[in-house]
């Protein structure tokens, strides 16, 4: 990464930016240097805190991926959990963000009509209850068409943004987004490395596996699991997603769910036995663990494997 040519006047100390960028770099390698990064941040701007969400619009609505929340090395998880589950389905901002150029920071007064400011659960609930109203986002572009939110907070106590934080957020904007894309990208091939293990390991031909991305997608099979989708006698693929023939489908559609992960709670292994008696198959999903954050990455989260035969045994 090239230096920068000149140090401009927002950033009063020296090296402050580059030990910013450079934290930055180090939490691309480590989850544990993340709240030193951010906290350099806050320093910075004399900030309350940084929100990094991670949204998936390819579906259709926006979908919350992934949220991290850290204010000068202080944990806000209950507050990312909080507004995960309750406010970000409804929170009037988001939409709107994801429609304006990457890099484009705008103030809560900016992202809510008049209306919305009067009305809105997030404004009124959730951020006037927090103190935390007084806050930058914007946009930054993530790794396979994700979108990652940064939004920024200072109280009231802390007083208004200057024009010289806002030069520094603006510079630090690519910055910021370059280290959540590369934090994805390192999330996707490791998790992808430890499930194509498990894939292997289970290929023989009374078994078959199948690699499941975090929306349920089937993105790798070995030879028995594509036999099995390809015979659509007691599993499919309809438009990537791996399914059940008839009285199966709502329980394997359970399954998968459970075991993908989600910002509420933890994803979980489970089975299930499918087809007519004396020639069933046991079919097991099982979560792929990523040691790491993964902010949001489309990774392989998920094995299914079965065992074809007849089982009688249910976990």
């Amino acid at each position: 990464m090239a230096p920068p040519r000149a140090r401009p006047a927002a950033f009063a100390q020296d090296g402050q930016f580059e030990r910013i960028v450079a934290a930055l770099q180090d939490a691309t390698l480590s989850d544990a240097a993340w709240p030193r990064a951010l906290a350099l941040i806050d320093d910075a701007c004399g900030m309350h805190s940084s929100h990094l969400t991670v949204v998936d619009a390819s579906h259709g609505d926006a979908a919350h991926l992934f949220g991290l929340w850290r204010g000068h090395g202080v944990s806000f998880d209950a507050l990312a959990r909080e507004y995960a589950h309750d406010y970000f389905d409804t929170d009037e901002r988001v939409a709107r963000l994801l429609l304006l150029p990457a890099g484009t920071l705008l103030h809560n007064a900016d992202l809510y009509t008049p209306e919305e400011q009067a009305r809105s659960r997030t404004c009124n609930d959730f951020l006037l209850r927090e103190g935390i109203g007084n806050q930058l986002s914007a946009r930054l572009a993530g790794l396979d068409g994700l979108h990652t939110v940064w939004t920024v907070t200072r109280t009231s106590a802390q007083g208004a943004w200057r024009p010289a934080h806002l030069a520094v957020l603006t510079r630090l904007l690519p910055h910021v987004g370059g280290a959540v894309r590369t934090c994805q990208a390192l999330a996707k091939a490791d998790a992808h490395t430890v499930a194509l293990t498990s894939l292997l390991d289970a290929a023989d031909q009374d078994t078959g596996a199948m690699l499941l991305d975090r929306h349920g997608t089937v993105v790798q099979a070995n030879a028995s699991g594509r036999r099995v989708l390809a015979e659509g006698r007691l599993l499919r693929e309809r438009d990537g997603m791996l399914g059940a023939v008839e009285a199966a489908e709502e329980r394997l559609g359970a399954l998968i769910v459970r075991a993908l992960p989600r910002h509420d709670r933890a994803p979980r292994s489970g089975a299930l036995t499918i087809g007519p008696p004396g020639a069933q198959t046991k079919v097991r999903v099982t979560p792929v663990d990523s040691a790491r954050m993964d902010f949001g990455a489309r990774r392989v989260a998920a094995v299914a494997t079965l065992h074809i035969g007849k089982t009688t045994a249910h976990t």
